[in-house]
């Protein structure tokens, strides 16, 4: 079939279809983090045990997302998609059942799982989203990003929500189960047709194993990969611990150190939802830059302050740092079709591994000088990505 002009209905639905997506792989993920909380008392946990868990959960993704560039460049994102949220369903299910078990072993086990599933998905989907900007002709990715962040605020307010009226874990994981399977069955019957994908994608040269090997020999994509993890480890930081920081460091209720994530995510949000029409007055590097030095300056602020009201200040600022870091990476590795998903595998595997493995370092320093105070060591790969900006401007 003939690739439809840039204007194209089938780029509207789409795009539609892969912010829905975008949306509940934020969601999945905040439901389960709103609730560590919970988890940790029920489970009995250190801040050295659930950074354990977490760290055995993020194993998944080191298997899936070198992979993700490969399979979805052999059967195609929609495929690709509805089987890790599937996968991702079954590690959520094992996580249900360990509440009767009371095993941390087990999740940690479940946990696995589901990184795998939604790690295949996450670095899928923006595979999917570099297809409808390059077709569509338009600079978007930072708007899938909000979604996916306003899909982080929609499940940590309820999950604010569920721990106020006391439903239980177990509860309210299933009804995530059952609402984000629905919704993305249905979002991904609309994705870009998997045959203009092969027209677009289509390199006679090479297949998908051997485009992906060519990416990661490419020091421009590596090293937007390793700009990449500085901003990836202060979000997934944020969604591993920022409502623990709250809890021990200022003695905010469970539901109090929720609030303030799912804050920080509404800033994170509305960053991004602001920056396209910014990018239409200056360059996405030098935008960047700034960012992230507003994120440093917020990081130290909450690290260092003795005042609740000061430390929000401080995640207003972090918020606003971190939006920027993945969609603008994303966008730098898309331009060229036929490399989308090969240079997004690496992307991903570097982006989101920062992502989800990163994050639990900070529980082992946390042990000994608090959720607060090791917060502030996300300092130091955000320093790496800001050296690491000038990357964007090479072509």
């Amino acid at each position: 079939m003939d690739i439809p002009r840039p204007n194209s209905p089938v780029y509207t639905r789409a795009s539609v279809a892969t912010m829905v997506t975008f949306f509940f792989s934020g969601f999945v993920l905040a439901s389960f983090l709103s609730r560590l909380p919970t988890i940790r008392d029920v489970f009995e946990l250190s801040p050295a045990s659930i950074g354990h868990i977490l760290l055995i959960g993020s194993l998944g993704s080191l298997v899936a997302l070198p992979a993700s560039g490969p399979v979805a460049g052999r059967i195609g994102p929609r495929i690709t998609v509805w089987s890790g949220f599937v996968a991702w369903a079954l590690g959520m299910s094992t996580i249900v059942v360990t509440f009767d078990q009371h095993s941390p072993l087990l999740l940690a086990v479940g946990l696995c799982i589901a990184q795998i599933g939604s790690s295949l998905t996450n670095a899928t989907m923006n595979i999917e989203g570099g297809y409808v900007e390059v077709l569509s002709r338009k600079a978007i990715m930072p708007w899938y990003h909000a979604a996916f962040s306003i899909g982080t605020v929609a499940a940590a307010g309820l999950g604010a929500l569920m721990i106020s009226n006391d439903v239980s874990v177990p509860a309210h994981l299933i009804f995530v189960i059952i609402l984000t399977l629905v919704s993305i069955l249905i979002a991904g019957l609309f994705y870009v047709p998997q045959s203009i994908v092969e027209q677009i994608s289509y390199d006679s040269d090479s297949g998908a194993a051997k485009r992906t090997k060519r990416a990661w020999g490419e020091k421009r994509t590596i090293m937007i990969g390793f700009m990449v993890l500085g901003t990836g480890l202060m979000e997934g930081a944020a969604n591993d611990w920022l409502a623990l920081a709250m809890v021990d460091g200022f003695h905010f209720s469970p539901a109090a150190g929720t609030a303030t994530f799912a804050f920080f995510l509404a800033v994170l949000t509305t960053a991004r939802l602001l920056t396209p029409r910014m990018q239409r007055r200056w360059d996405a590097a030098p935008m960047l830059r700034v960012f992230l030095v507003i994120a440093i300056v917020g990081l130290l602020v909450l690290a260092l302050s003795p005042w609740a009201w000061v430390a929000l200040v401080g995640v207003v600022a972090w918020g606003i740092g971190a939006s920027l870091g993945f969609p603008t990476g994303a966008s730098a590795v898309s331009r060229d079709p036929k490399m989308t998903a090969a240079r997004m595998s690496v992307l991903s595997t570097v982006g989101y591994g920062a992502f989800l493995v990163g994050p639990p370092a900070i529980g082992y320093i946390a042990d000994f000088i608090g959720y607060k105070s090791a917060l502030g060591f996300l300092i130091i790969p955000v320093l790496l990505s800001l050296y690491l900006t000038r990357y964007l401007d090479e072509k």
